[in-house]
């Protein structure tokens, strides 16, 4: 049943909520099993396996680069193909993408294998952390492919109208993680290793979930085997419209070694671990918006394939306010009880606890503008606006705050490194709001001339 002539139709509201609420439900699933990963690693391996983690972020957050650049690219080429009712383009979109990122995932591990310590050691390994950071990734890299792929399953399965099935997907992945967590590190005492190992098994049964829609037939795709087959012009689409997501992620993977580098300079051990505790909680609290962020993906393509500009304003709109909104409730709440949260990783009593609460009431202080840089960002890329996405994909990550990194430091110390993060939110944010501005009130005759 095709599902998919719903997104230019249905209210945008109804819409928003039918996609969004399933991805949000996924995404703080998700957050909190990464959360319990950590969680269990520090109550039960100590605080020096949580920071040999921490050190592993950079490479993680290269595997979801990758992940993205592939996912989110041929999503916004899939819902837009759909609008123009080319179902065959969009069949071609889709074995590319599944090809590609099969082949990414392969090279990826015979890189990374052979030079692990090397790459650690890069990153801000020191030699009390590299034990546990090599035994965590050398596992985790095993389950690359799996979240490859199902990137792709999962944006395809949304476009076509079962935004359910993907949560579905991630519910499994995440509840098998974090009951494996308390099996293999709470009760076998497996530690790093037990939480890669939970990892990459609740991986694979999430992608068998999605896998199991195409292999039963429900797909309104016509797979062969043609489709399949590398075709340059398909793959430098998908690459194109997905860089932005590779560059900002890609960004935040080299913006977080400098990062990591002037925590330890400037704060030591302490200012390491916690900045592992802050961003787990970022990443609870950030799910929802990327959720939304998810949700509103497929209506904007969709309606833009099908050149309705006033229902992709619409959602635009909505999707800004609604996260906007979120990120304000969630600002308040962490500033007024951040060691209730802190808590949930740091003991009240450790040393660590004040560096990680001062961290955390710096690090938030653009959150309340945040869905507008989120928001924003994934717009452009929505609607295949290339240039436009890459410039905010890079301005946060590049060209803000990697130099704010090195040069406030140098004039606040511990606290500049901090501040580093809302500054460069400010700028991007400000910079989002006047390209959105801009794109809302440029005549569709005159975006059509742009992006055809």
């Amino acid at each position: 049943m095709d599902k998919t002539k719903q997104l230019g139709t249905e209210p945008i509201g109804k819409l928003l909520t039918q996609y969004s609420v399933p991805a949000i439900i996924a995404m703080i699933v998700n957050a909190v099993y990464n959360i319990i990963d950590r969680i269990f690693i520090a109550q039960y391996a100590g605080e020096s396996a949580l920071a040999g983690l921490t050190v592993t972020f950079p490479i993680m957050m290269l595997i979801i680069a990758f992940a993205s650049l592939i996912g989110s690219g041929s999503a916004s080429i899939m819902a837009i193909k759909l609008g123009k009712n080319d179902k065959e383009g969009v069949s071609q979109t889709f074995g590319n993408s599944l090809t590609l990122g099969s082949i990414v995932a392969v090279l990826f591990m015979i890189v990374c294998y052979p030079n692990m310590n090397f790459v650690l050691s890069l990153l801000g390994a020191n030699s009390s952390l590299l034990s546990y950071a090599a035994d965590y990734m050398n596992i985790i890299l095993i389950g690359f492919i799996f979240q490859m792929t199902s990137f792709v399953l999962s944006s395809s399965v949304r476009i076509e109208g079962n935004p359910m099935l993907s949560m579905t997907s991630m519910l499994v992945g995440a509840i098998t993680n974090i009951i494996l967590d308390y099996v293999f590190i709470g009760v076998l005492s497996w530690g790093v290793k037990g939480a890669a190992i939970a990892t990459v098994a609740g991986q694979i049964l999430g992608f068998l979930v999605l896998l199991s829609f195409y292999m039963r037939k429900r797909s309104i795709l016509l797979i062969t085997k043609e489709n399949f087959i590398p075709k340059f012009e398909e793959i430098k689409d998908i690459v194109s419209v997905g860089f932005t997501s590779f560059l900002s992620t890609i960004g935040a993977s080299v913006a977080s070694v400098f990062l990591n580098r002037s925590l330890i300079t400037y704060g030591g051990n302490a200012a390491i671990t916690a900045i592992g505790a802050i961003s787990s909680l970022s990443t609870l609290f950030l799910m929802p918006m990327i959720g939304i962020q998810q949700g509103m993906q497929p209506i904007i393509s969709y309606n833009h394939g099908s050149m309705f500009k006033d229902r992709v304003n619409k959602t635009l709109l909505l999707s800004v306010v609604v996260s906007s909104l979120f990120a304000v409730i969630v600002f308040i709440c962490l500033q007024l009880y951040p060691e209730a949260f802190m808590s949930m990783f740091l003991s009240k009593e450790s040393s660590t606890m004040q560096v990680a609460v001062t961290g955390l009431r710096y690090y938030i202080l653009m959150l309340p503008g945040l869905g507008i840089g989120f928001i924003g960002s994934a717009y452009f890329q929505a609607i295949a606006k290339s240039k436009e996405a890459i410039i905010l994909g890079s301005l946060r990550q590049f060209i803000l705050l990697i130099p704010l990194v090195i040069i406030l430091p140098k004039l606040f110390g511990l606290t500049g490194v901090w501040l580093s993060t809302p500054v460069a939110d400010a700028i991007t944010i400000l910079a989002t709001a006047v390209l959105l501005i801009k794109d809302i009130r440029t005549p569709y005759e005159k975006v059509l001339m742009k992006t055809n």
